[in-house]
């Protein structure tokens, strides 16, 4: 949902920061310093403000956040990195179910989602580092508050709107906006507002749940960055204006003007998008009274280096039967050509617990807020061992 529009807000606040020469004003109110000591390596006091072209690969966290009150950390309604290779000219986003079940570092097993809510952003990147073998050292947080107004100012998206997904929508709509309600009439291709665009990103009690709900959003986010890449200079500072009460990040506002506008001079370049888990890579089960998708990382791990390494026909476009079994006897490797250590998620059996019927899983959907599981020493005690690549 709000990854649709993180990425266009990335290009969005760098070229009305170049028109307007705001940069001050934009640092005081997006830049959040990670602390100096949480990386090996700290390029963002120093910065020198230059609005040059990037150069290399940078890993993004894109966090879209559901606040309900003034001061509520929020949840993570969805959760992509963005992988921006300036010498190949690619855009490449991931999105990650947040039902995963994965080791948050510290806290043994739990849902994905629990680790923004355990320890921000930075443990989030922690746990992408850690059972992905992805290097993250930046991220951007969204309100989804500003994705309304963004898409207004865009002049809205079109798209087909399935009988099916209708009185979803529009109990978003009213659970969002109140007396201020814009509901839809009924199914069919159509142009959505900031109101309907946002529910229509978030429903996931439909279709295919989950999975179904990336598809969406996936296609809002390509619907917004080519819109984006054709606006008029002119109207960037008001955009950026629109989300910048929104929007935090520890990306020193030079740089990241400079990600921008590097983005920007790729042109129309394709952006390509897959999801995990992949498809044949996990396992649905219910875990300490929890639905959650097991992965098997060592499959994802290769299947994420192979999507972040192709290059020519699209990957994400490939048939499933092809990308889903894409080398799989291929083994995980470092830059260095050392095979990798890669987690194995071993599930205690008393931990598992029976499979629930639709009407309670719907019950469960229900609950707004991630379960963090609070009984740390049995989480500790049973956190997964790490072991090597055969």
């Amino acid at each position: 949902m709000k990854k649709i529009f993180t990425v266009v807000l990335i290009v969005v606040t760098v070229m009305a920061g170049i028109a307007l020469g705001s940069f001050y004003y934009i640092n005081k109110k997006i830049y959040v310093p990670s602390p100096k000591d949480f990386f090996k390596h700290n390029d963002g006091q120093g910065a020198k403000i230059n609005y040059n072209e990037e150069k290399g690969v940078f890993n993004i966290l894109l966090v879209g956040l559901d606040k309900r009150f003034e001061n509520d950390i929020g949840r993570t309604d969805s959760i992509i990195l963005a992988n921006i290779n300036t010498e190949a000219k690619t855009v490449k986003l991931i999105s990650f179910m947040r039902d995963l079940y994965v080791p948050i570092p510290g806290h043994g097993l739990n849902r994905i989602n629990a680790a923004y809510s355990l320890g921000g952003p930075e443990l989030l990147m922690k746990t992408l580092q850690q059972d992905f073998n992805i290097d993250v050292q930046y991220y951007i947080s969204i309100d989804f508050r500003a994705f309304q107004d963004l898409v207004d100012k865009l002049g809205g998206i079109d798209v087909e709107v399935k009988d099916y997904e209708v009185k979803e929508i529009n109990k978003y709509i009213k659970e969002v906006n109140g007396s201020r309600a814009t509901l839809l009439s009924g199914p069919g291709y159509q142009k959505l507002n900031g109101q309907q665009a946002l529910s229509y990103s978030r429903i996931r009690k439909v279709g295919n749940g989950d999975f179904e709900r990336t598809e969406r959003q996936r296609r809002v986010l390509t619907i917004l960055i080519n819109k984006a890449r054709n606006l008029s200079i002119f109207k960037l500072p008001d955009l950026a204006s629109t989300a910048l009460n929104y929007i935090k990040t520890n990306i020193p506002t030079g740089k990241l003007m400079n990600i921008a506008y590097t983005v920007y001079k790729f042109g129309n370049t394709p952006v390509e998008t897959i999801r995990v888990p992949a498809d044949g890579m996990f396992q649905n089960m219910r875990v300490k009274g929890m639905a959650v998708l097991v992965p098997d990382l060592e499959k994802n791990v290769i299947y994420l280096e192979k999507f972040l390494s192709s290059q020519g026909i699209a990957f994400s476009n490939l048939p499933p039967y092809m990308a889903n079994n894409f080398h799989f006897n291929d083994k995980p490797i470092d830059n260095r050509g050392k095979v990798r250590n890669v987690i194995k998620i071993v599930i205690p059996k008393e931990d598992l617990t029976p499979t629930i019927n639709e009407e309670e899983a719907e019950l469960e959907e229900s609950i707004k807020s991630p379960e963090i599981n609070n009984n740390t020493s049995e989480i500790n005690k049973n956190t997964p061992s790490i072991v090597p690549s055969e």
